[in-house]
């Protein structure tokens, strides 16, 4: 048999597809994949009599709630983040198991989902987490997923946990890189226009909706803190610019940072970065970036409805900022928290002193435990933006509570 070369990231893109079908965490060599595929089984993941009451109860009363709402211009979209998730802890495992369950549910009784989205940070990423570890929270999380989303457009996007630098001492001074990541994540953004295929980062239209729907990567090569590089943020602004000059789109952004946040040390590749981009399109201003001026006059018709982000796990709901050194200005444009999967961590920010980032308090003042062997151990949303009605209807499975909230990009005008 003649010998052939082959290139190592197509192997290991292989070997990760292998291990997310059959939810393992085994290292496969070359010799051994055909026999692994075989042995793969087909059908649902979940059997019927495997889910607890509690998960279809709660999932049929989101149901009722979204269908009650939904009206013909409604943007429906089931919203998870920070699932965290340690393979050895039973209430982590199995209230992210839950949530796969409870959204298969919702995807089969809840009419009109137009897309899904999980926010970043699947792996627990601990200081002690090794390379073994991550990659087989990953295979959980993404064949929970794979259930959950099955058939519906999604987007996904990383966390900062989810490089592992965190345990740079655990793992010898290694990480997981960007094209790695990519293979367990922003792949599955099947469908979008891509910035990169490296980091992710992409946009999708939906035409009949007449909206675009960005999904951004604040956590770049692996950072164990938020990282947006040059690069992304000119493909933003073009992006934007574009979608900008269709009147009567609307515009979703999604992330796992706040859009002015700022953990970096370098500010100027920080979350924040994104949201002084978007202060200039709602002003029709312009941004210069590697030389390059990219001008939002007469081209910021389309109304953002909201960023969606993940980090903060809450259900906190403001106004973005414009973070600059002279100070913060409001604008009107809403970042709005999708709460954690995972049953620990809840609310952090809210139990801290002072402000957590840039001056801006991201916490709330009240913590919504988990609770397990309930359906309150998991949390996520389904979203219903109404652009008729200049609202988005937030509908949380589990521990949390429902939002109604006023887009001010919208509350002044009549479509």
């Amino acid at each position: 048999m003649a010998k052939k070369l082959y290139e190592e990231a197509d192997v290991q893109a292989v070997a990760a597809a292998i291990r997310l079908r059959n939810g393992s965490s085994t290292t496969y060599k070359l010799s051994q994949m055909a026999s692994a595929i075989e042995s793969m089984k087909t059908g649902d993941k979940y059997v019927q009599t495997d889910v607890p009451e509690y998960v279809r109860t709660e999932a049929l009363a989101v149901a009722k709630k979204v269908s009650a709402v939904q009206t013909t211009d409604s943007i429906t979209f089931i919203a998870a983040s920070d699932a965290h998730h340690h393979s050895d802890d039973e209430y982590i495992a199995d209230g992210n198991l839950h949530a796969g369950m409870a959204m298969k549910a919702l995807s089969y009784i809840m009419p009109g989902i137009d897309f899904c989205c999980f926010l970043g940070d699947y792996s627990i990423g601990s200081e002690t987490t090794t390379l073994a570890q991550g990659r087989q929270h990953f295979a959980e999380i993404n064949a929970i997923l794979k259930e959950g989303f099955g058939g519906i457009p999604q987007f996904r996007t990383p966390g900062d946990r989810d490089g592992l630098r965190r345990a740079l001492e655990t793992n010898d001074n290694t990480w997981l890189q960007p094209k790695e990541i990519y293979t367990y994540v922003g792949r599955y953004n099947e469908g979008a226009t891509y910035g990169s295929t490296t980091e992710g980062y992409c946009y999708r239209d939906f035409d009949e909706k007449k909206l675009r729907v960005f999904c951004l990567s604040t956590a770049e090569i692996g950072m164990s803190w938020d990282n947006v590089s040059l690069t992304q943020r000119l493909w933003f602004a073009r992006a934007l610019k574009a979608v900008g000059a269709k009147a009567g789109w609307g515009i979703v952004i999604l992330s796992h940072y706040p859009l002015d946040f700022t953990e970096n040390l370098d500010k100027n590749s920080s979350a924040k970065t994104l949201g002084n981009i978007l202060k200039q399109y709602v002003d029709g201003g312009s941004v210069t970036l590697s030389g390059m001026t990219v001008s939002f006059k007469d081209s910021n018709s389309a109304k953002i409805y909201a960023a969606f982000h993940g980090h903060t796990h809450n259900f906190a709901v403001a106004k973005l900022s414009d973070v600059q050194d002279s100070g913060n200005t409001e604008f009107d444009v809403l970042r709005i928290a999708t709460p954690n999967m995972c049953y620990f961590y809840n609310n952090e920010l809210g139990s801290n002193e002072g402000a957590d980032s840039n001056g801006i308090e991201y916490g709330e003042a009240t913590t919504y435990a988990k609770t397990q062997d309930t359906a309150d151990d998991t949390s996520f949303v389904v979203n219903v933006i109404n652009p008729s009605e200049g609202k988005i209807h937030s509908f949380c499975y589990g521990a949390g509570y429902d939002r109604e909230i006023t887009i001010p990009s919208l509350s002044l005008i009549h479509i």
